[in-house]
């Protein structure tokens, strides 16, 4: 019987443990969650960082939920859910983010081949008793002295095709998640069956990576998603030869910072041009060997190749202001652009009131650069949050604009 110990992003709390089981935990955890000695006999002080998802390590499960809705995770990482009907996810069971994903991934396997695994046609050559396809005239006369087999090449309408191995890598990955419910294990084991002539073979994680989906194909595309989603997040820790821990973790800044580009870089198209952690001169070093020293924010704004604004997207659930750190990294990205204001684009905290300013906005005592804090709400609707990208995309825009007057 799997313990299931919970913890929201950067939470802390204490609870009771064996030493095997704290350090099973801090073994699978690694930087995502840290494993400490409490202050009383038996207790350890679990502390969760800025990944989400679930730790697994024998008896003990830690789920890290995170604050944005389950399935705005799930948009986040670049899959927006179908609508499975009455099929929903409770993020309180099943070992939280891996056993939803093992359910989400399931019921988007079931769908995709309910009519049959995907078949196309793969290129082979053999040798052959009887002839087919075309004769390999190169081949056989590298070995003349045996007419039969003969080399053949010929095309295969089989199911064993890198799409469906890629999947069969999910699934077993998936099957080998130790605590997951007996009736989801009995699920992925049927679907597995339902590829068995597709060899198991080693599959990178980035083996789908350059797939595009075709009109014979495109039924695949969710299920493909969540299993490139397991195959790059997903992995086992062994013991003595049976799957002891599972580890299926999310880093929330570098998603929320990878998904605030693209949709910006979207969203100002024809207006700005986003350069994604640029590299900007600093200076060069004038004690000892010559260096020249760089610096890279997040995001810089070009009209016409000119630079005109800098950006750092920071995963904070703030409520109004940043932090001080942020402030001073900001005021020196601006500085060595030359820019006389940029942007620090915050995560909003569920818990702000309704009324608060969307952007807080600094000057400088000295210089009078603008340092502006703007928070965008990951908490509603997928059509919600993309709007408010949308509106952040046009206040970038205004300000550059509005800068630009300045100047001039």
């Amino acid at each position: 019987m799997t313990q299931l110990i919970e913890l929201l992003e950067y939470e802390s709390k204490q609870v009771a443990l064996t030493q095997e089981q704290a350090v099973d935990l801090r073994r699978a955890g690694g930087q995502a969650l840290s494993v400490s000695i409490g202050g009383e006999p038996g207790a350890y002080d679990l502390k969760a960082d800025s990944q989400v998802g679930t730790v697994v390590a024998g008896d003990q499960a830690v789920l890290i939920r995170p604050k944005v809705p389950f399935r705005n995770l799930f948009y986040l990482l670049g899959v927006k859910l179908p609508d499975f009907g009455q099929f929903d996810f409770d993020f309180g069971k099943d070992l939280g983010v891996l056993g939803a994903m093992a359910a989400v991934f399931a019921r988007a396997v079931e769908d995709a081949t309910a009519r049959g695994v995907y078949r196309s046609y793969r290129h082979t050559e053999d040798r052959l008793l009887a002839p087919r396809g075309r004769i390999d005239i190169a081949a056989q006369l590298r070995r003349p002295a045996m007419p039969s087999p003969m080399a053949c090449r010929f095309d295969e309408f089989t199911s064993d095709v890198p799409l469906n191995q890629f999947l069969v890598a999910a699934l077993e990955r998936v099957r080998r998640v130790p605590g997951l419910p007996a009736p989801l294990r009995a699920d992925l084991l049927r679907l597995m069956n339902r590829f068995d002539e597709v060899t198991r073979v080693p599959v990178e994680a980035t083996a789908m990576d350059r797939w595009r989906p075709g009109r014979l194909d495109r039924h695949y595309r969710f299920s493909v998603q969540l299993a490139q989603l397991i195959m790059k997040n997903l992995s086992l820790a062994d013991r003595h030869g049976s799957s002891r821990g599972a580890t299926f973790l999310v880093d929330m800044p570098a998603l929320f910072q990878a998904f605030v580009t693209q949709r910006l870089t979207t969203a100002l198209r024809g207006r700005l041009t986003v350069r994604p952690e640029p590299s900007v001169p600093l200076g060069q070093t004038i004690a000892g060997p010559s260096r020249k020293l760089t610096l890279l924010p997040d995001l810089t704004f070009e009209r016409h190749s000119v630079r005109v604004y800098v950006g750092d997207v920071k995963y904070k659930l703030s409520t109004g202001a940043a932090r001080m750190g942020d402030y001073q990294q900001l005021l020196t990205y601006s500085t060595v652009t030359g820019l006389d204001e940029g942007i620090l684009i915050y995560a909003e905290d569920p818990d702000s009131p309704a009324d608060a300013p969307r952007v807080h906005t600094v000057r400088t005592t000295t210089a009078g650069t603008l340092l502006h804090t703007y928070r965008v709400p990951l908490a509603g609707s997928h059509r919600e949050l993309e709007a408010e990208v949308v509106t952040l995309a046009d206040w970038i825009a205004h300000r550059c604009g509005h800068s630009a007057q300045e100047a001039a």
